[in-house]
């Protein structure tokens, strides 16, 4: 059994004034870092094209990664449900650009709360612009397209939740393979620019939906279905992505409620912004259980650099 625990690692910036409020608010947890050997998994978004969470679904679903993609370009087909190895998936994310002094740069995608028919608006007023192009595009869900290309590109595939907080100019295909993307993508965000849903969105202060961010390019795959599911607690996640550190520290009582209630032989993977922890109970040998248990010195992991 694993639990799986999303925004449980906080950034170093602020994890070492958390520390406090984890051991006072969280004993459950606590007590399982004291006593149980962790492994501390690097997965930094840059490098591999995914959050460590989507890195987490991916492996977990049993997704190998080819010498030609990066990890993350698995979530293509992942999320266009594509299982055909013998073709190649793209899709595009629903997404909100902004402009400030460090350039653009992706508006979190778990706050951009797009609705089913705000979605259908926007994809009626662009629709008719691949009519007579070689590129074909459908609809797969209220925030995702699946997107077929006259050519392949060559893209470094990273997701939208990985580019919250990056720089869009790394990242922005500029390949001369991605000519016919880029030319599509700038007539659909003029058509955009002024569209009804962003003037709603604007009057309730959403970010407007302005574009869209292509990811993807692994062949499909077939999830693994003899691998166990592991068991996924998002309590801590939303105050994670938010920044909202108050909330965060309000939600660890019932984290420790919760892990209170787990087997102690219970595997935990805690994910943060750029690695994973994995806690795994192992039995000791006969003599080592008539020992007191060593504690682990876990406050020099669980605040490292990212």
């Amino acid at each position: 059994m694993e639990i799986l625990i999303p925004g449980a690692l906080p950034p170093a910036t602020v994890a070492p004034e958390l520390i406090q409020y984890v051991e006072r608010s969280c004993p459950a947890l606590v007590d399982r870092l004291k006593i149980i050997p962790a492994q501390i998994i690097r997965l930094a978004p840059d490098e591999i094209g995914c959050t460590p969470f989507e890195a987490v679904e991916l492996l977990r679903k049993g997704y190998l990664t080819p010498a030609t993609t990066n990890l993350g370009a698995g979530l293509g087909p992942l999320r266009a449900g594509v299982t055909q190895p013998n073709e190649k998936v793209w899709v595009a994310e629903l997404s909100s650009v902004t402009v400030g002094t460090n350039g653009a740069a992706l508006v979190d995608p778990r706050g951009l709360n797009i609705m089913q028919a705000e979605a259908d608006d926007l994809f009626d007023a662009v629709c008719s612009l691949w009519v007579d192009s070689p590129i074909s595009i459908l609809p797969i869900s209220s925030t995702r397209w699946r997107v077929w290309l006259n050519r392949e590109p060559e893209i470094n595939s990273i997701s939208p939740s990985a580019m919250t907080g990056m720089a869009m100019a790394d990242w922005w295909p500029q390949h001369e393979s991605a000519r016919s993307w880029r030319k599509l993508l700038n007539e659909i965000q003029m058509v955009w620019h002024e569209h009804p849903v962003n003037l709603a969105r604007a009057e309730r202060g959403a970010p407007p939906i302005n574009s869209l961010w292509l990811y993807g390019g692994a062949h499909g795959w077939t999830v693994d279905r003899n691998l166990p599911a592991p068991i996924i607690y998002e309590g801590l996640s939303s105050s994670h992505a938010q920044g909202d550190w108050a909330n965060w520290i309000e939600a660890l009582p019932a984290l420790s409620t919760y892990l209170s209630e787990q087997p102690a032989d219970a595997r935990l993977t805690l994910v943060g912004p750029q690695h994973i922890i994995e806690l795994r109970p192992v039995m000791p040998s006969w003599w080592r259980r008539l020992l007191p248990a060593r504690p682990q010195h876990w406050k020099t992991w669980w605040n490292l650099p990212n």
